[in-house]
């Protein structure tokens, strides 16, 4: 049905950047898309208020116009040459209103007036964008002639803005979806990239036949440039590695940031040692010459660790776990790079040592709930805290960042998440701590009969449900019909429910729009930046703007994690940010005894 650009008449040859218009049109991403229930509501919405047959949602393309969404009309497209009552639309301002197509000698020879569509009335709104480009019109159409008051006309205006405020906010999502993949710094696949491909990867090796190979790459002494030289210069080193990094592959291949300096590689269909090791080399080729940051010529060392799938693991976990080991061994060792063996995977006497302690670790009385202050981001008043537990051995605090994976690897997990869920109703039943927030593990999360425990607690303590706050990591959220299911019994408790550390682990934003979450958190990765002064501080407001603003779309509440400085309050008021939390307003710590 295309027309070539020759048979477009000069009456379509929008007057004004034609060129901008278009790309204005193709960067909405809309053309030729799947139907969404947004813009189907719409068309469904207009068509009744007006008392019309058919409504549509109308691109105008190149060559065609194209229906996003549609009500009484049976085609997807017609042609832009001789069809287009949308194009006469989007050459003037205003509504464009034919009370009978048959008697206006602009359109009465269309196609669309003579054929089988028999438009006799159309009334047409531009589609405008905040730069002043026209994408097209939202219209209506009817076979009978009809009128069309000034009423009618403002009423159009508004359904089209509305329209307008749709494409705004599904381009907000997708970018949003954009950055939960992808490092802002570097452009790099982030973490949950990386374990999405992985895992894909592994699959498919598996059916194949074939291997892949997981590299875990560190740079040697980065935290001595950030210190000397600064952020900023910090921040090109690492955009400069990506991008080399990136040229040492295949386009089939991943190099995803996992964090800081910190680099991942999955190498796909690897059939021997040898695929690997002409990469490495590439690697250390690219590597070897010196990086030119902040006026300063600087080398880097770096020190790599790699296991095999399938035949170091089959678990994804597992197998950056055992690339991990080997990074360290090669680091100790002074070597570039070192492959896993499972002679060196040996756990650490300490951490056995430590294990073993942590299971008698609460009835020795020794896990203690700390609490953080959350304040609303408006005037900086108390609303609750978040539960955190403490280990206090005998011999002097424990770092959670040492005793937690312990816990999440050993299983022990579960028995502390339910000894701080109780402390933390009992504390909010008792005490003066107001609504509380408790952190659940995806293993905790993914135990049949969860909601049933949680179910148990509040009849135990006597708290009032409303009290209690769930923050559910990300990751519990990869089997989106059970995660739900869970989420859904868990609201009918009264309980509420925060997608805590948003933007660090799966993020599905179609799958959180309809899922029973009342409060979004906001990673401190995110907090980090913001008042930094460069191109890392802009990035971290405008990507916690967009957050906020897709929050408060889905009517979701947010608290922004990790801040320190009064500047970072003041920016997550200004974007609209609904609670703060870090230690610019208290640490974490125990309650005050009672007296």
């Amino acid at each position: 049905m295309a027309r070539s650009p020759a048979a477009v008449p000069p009456s379509f040859d929008l007057v004004g950047d034609e060129g901008g218009r278009l790309r204005a049109l193709y960067e909405t991403g809309l053309l030729d898309s799947a139907p969404e229930a947004q813009f189907d509501r719409i068309v469904r919405l207009v068509a009744r208020h007006f008392g019309k047959p058919t409504a549509l949602i109308s691109l105008v393309d190149r060559e065609r116009q194209w229906f996003k969404a549609r009500v009484g009309c049976d085609v997807s497209e017609t042609p832009r040459d001789n069809h287009s009552i949308c194009s006469l639309a989007i050459e003037q301002s205003g509504v464009l209103v034919i009370p009978d197509a048959t008697a206006d000698p602009r359109v009465r020879d269309f196609e669309t007036v003579t054929g089988s569509l028999n438009v006799r009335f159309y009334a047409g709104a531009p589609l405008v964008t905040p730069d002043g480009f026209k994408l097209g019109t939202l219209c209506l159409l009817d076979t009978q002639p009809g009128t069309f008051s000034a009423d009618d006309v403002l009423a159009l205006q508004e359904f089209a803005a509305l329209v307008m405020d749709e494409i705004a906010l599904r381009r907000t999502v997708h970018e949003l979806d954009r950055l939960a993949l992808n490092d802002p710094l570097t452009g790099l696949p982030n973490r949950t990239h990386f374990r999405q491909h992985l895992t894909h990867a592994m699959r498919r090796a598996s059916q194949r036949s074939e291997r892949v190979t997981l590299c875990l790459l560190d740079l040697n002494g980065f935290k001595l440039i950030n210190d000397s030289l600064g952020h900023a210069a910090g921040d090109a080193l690492l955009q400069e590695v990506a991008q080399r990094l990136q040229g040492c592959v295949s386009t089939g291949d991943l190099v995803a940031r996992m964090g800081s300096d910190e680099f991942t590689i999955v190498l796909n269909d690897v059939r021997s040692a040898q695929d690997t090791d002409v990469v490495l080399r590439r690697i250390e080729d690219a590597l070897r010459r010196p990086f030119m940051v902040a006026g300063q010529e600087l080398w880097m060392n770096w020190s790599a660790g790699l296991s095999i799938y399938p035949e170091d693991s089959r678990d994804p976990e597992r197998l950056l776990s055992q690339a991990d080991a080997a990074m360290n061994r090669a680091k100790q060792a002074g070597y570039s790079y070192a492959y896993f063996n499972v002679a060196h995977d040996r756990r650490n006497p300490h951490d056995i040592e430590k294990t073993a302690a942590l299971h008698h670790a609460i009835e020795r009385g020794e896990l203690q709930v700390y609490y953080q202050p959350v304040v609303t981001a408006s005037d900086h008043r108390l609303i609750g805290h978040e539960a955190l537990v403490r280990w206090n051995r005998p011999g002097g605090m424990v770092s959670p960042a040492e005793f937690i994976p312990l816990a999440e690897a050993t299983g022990q997990i579960l028995n502390i998440g339910a000894f701080v869920l109780r402390q933390a109703a009992l504390d909010a039943h008792t005490r003066r701590i107001g609504r509380v927030s408790v952190n659940v593990s995806a293993r905790e999360f993914e135990q049949p009969g969860y909601a049933e425990q949680v179910r148990a607690v509040l009849e135990e303590t006597g708290v009032n449900p409303d009290l209690l706050v769930l923050e559910i990591t990300e990751s519990s959220l990869l089997n989106a019909e059970r995660a739900g299911a869970v989420l859904n019994d868990l609201r009918s408790l009264g309980v509420r429910l925060a997608l805590d550390d948003f933007g660090t682990g799966y993020s599905s934003l179609g799958a959180m729009s309809s899922l029973p979450v009342q409060i979004l958190k906001i990673d401190r990765s995110f907090t980090r930046d913001l008042g930094r002064e460069g191109p890392a501080g802009t990035r971290a407001l405008e990507v916690i703007r967009a957050i906020v603003t897709l929050a408060g779309a889905m009517e979701v509440l947010t608290v922004a994690e990790g801040v320190e400085t009064p500047l970072q309050a003041a920016l997550l008021r200004e974007v609209r940010c609904t609670f703060l939390q870090g230690f610019l307003f208290g640490r974490p710590a125990p309650l005050p005894a009672l007296d």
